[in-house]
């Protein structure tokens, strides 16, 4: 794609910065505008709260060790309004903090010291997700899963899910009664080839299926089948 088509493309997304780092935020900001992005920076957690709660961006790149407020506490309290994806970055990838963040509503983890054509490639991959027109409705089992509106609906109840969670569920109902394998759905979800040791779908997995038996606890959706994949049960 040309440069100038490159920036038509990307001049209505908006990133936040969070990093208290200033020699690595004034790099972030560089490299991000000159790939067409508008990007802000700010220093502190309670900084982000508020912007992204008054002018939600398109995405957060969220540093995890902040003062006083940490990266984990920013995710919580603006997860139940901000939809947006949230790319959060670490000192060291680890499980623990893995399935912290996660649960906190984290869509994506990138380990520091950034490398900058990763960075570029996950923002991308998150974008797209969010940015992909579609019309369809899929009705499996008792759920309505709408890709236009991003919304899951059980037995007439909304179930709120965060970016990630939605596009995990599209990927298992799309191939509904069908294996899918774990590093196939890792490298849709994560933009990478598999290294075959991370655990991050298992994590969003668990989540997707805690939040499915809050209206039907009784049924089976997700099925685990060792050493192949998962499986979506269609009825």
């Amino acid at each position: 794609m040309p440069q100038t088509e490159k920036l038509k493309s990307m001049e209505q997304h908006k990133l936040l910065i969070v990093e208290d780092d200033i020699r690595i935020a004034k790099l972030l900001v560089q490299f991000l505008s000159s790939e067409g992005f508008l990007a802000t920076w700010v220093e502190t957690g309670e900084e982000a709260v508020e912007i992204i709660k008054q002018t939600p961006p398109d995405l957060v790149i969220l540093d995890l060790m902040l003062p006083k407020m940490d990266g984990v506490e920013v995710c919580s309290a603006v997860r139940p309004e901000f939809k947006n994806s949230i790319l959060m970055l670490t000192a060291h990838e680890g499980d623990i903090q893995e399935v912290t963040a996660l649960n906190a509503g984290v869509d994506d983890f990138l380990a520091k010291p950034i490398r900058t054509h990763v960075l570029l490639a996950r923002i991308n991959a998150l974008l797209r997700r969010q940015d992909k027109p579609s019309q369809s409705i899929l009705k499996v089992a008792d759920l309505v899963v709408d890709h236009n509106k991003r919304c899951l609906s059980q037995a007439g109840q909304v179930i709120p899910l965060v970016d990630s969670e939605f596009e995990l569920l599209w990927i298992l109902v799309s191939h509904a009664g069908s294996i899918v394998k774990r590093e196939d759905l890792f490298s849709m979800l994560r933009g990478k080839d598999y290294d075959g040791l991370d655990r991050s779908i298992d994590m969003r997995i668990s989540k997707l299926r805690k939040k499915l038996s809050t209206a039907n606890p009784d049924k089976e959706y997700i099925r685990t089948l060792r050493q192949l994949g998962y499986i979506f049960i269609k009825d």
